[in-house]
C-alpha cells in the first residue's frame, strides 16, 4: 500500500490558481503575436469594435433601467405634506382614485388617512 506524503503535495488556492493560469495564458498570447503580425491588425480592430458595441449597449441598457426604476418610484410614491415624508403605494393610482383623494382632501382629511381608507398603502 503506497504512502501518501501530505507535504509533498502543493495546495493552491483558486486565486493563486486563476493568477498563474492568467499569466500562462498572457505569455501565450505574446508569443502568438509574435508569430503571428499580421493577424493582430485585424483581431485589434475587431476588438475595438466589439468593445465598442458592447458598451453602447451597456450604456442604453443602463438608460432604460435608470428610467424605469424612476417611473416605477414617481408612480408608486405619494407626498404627504402633513406628515412631511413620502407614502409608498401598492399599485399606481387611477383617475377615479385621485377624484376621491381630491374630494376628500378638500374636506379637510389627512392624505395618509385617505389613503389608509382606501387600502391603497403598502
Amino acid at each position: 500500500m503506497p504512502i501518501l506524503d501530505l507535504n509533498s503535495i502543493k495546495v493552491q488556492s483558486k486565486w493563486n490558481a486563476f493568477w498563474s493560469k492568467a499569466k500562462d495564458k498572457a505569455i501565450d498570447a505574446a508569443y502568438w503575436i509574435k508569430n503571428n503580425p499580421e493577424t493582430v491588425g485585424i483581431i485589434t480592430t475587431l476588438g475595438a469594435a466589439i468593445i465598442g458595441g458592447t458598451v453602447k449597449i451597456g450604456k442604453g441598457m443602463m438608460r432604460t433601467h435608470n428610467l424605469r426604476k424612476e417611473q416605477y418610484i414617481k408612480e408608486r410614491n405619494i407626498y404627504d405634506r402633513s406628515l412631511g415624508m413620502y407614502l409608498h403605494t401598492r399599485r399606481p393610482l387611477r383617475n377615479k382614485d385621485f377624484v376621491t383623494i381630491n374630494a376628500r382632501r378638500n374636506k379637510g382629511e389627512r392624505l395618509s388617512d385617505i389613503l389608509i381608507d382606501m387600502n391603497i398603502l403598502d
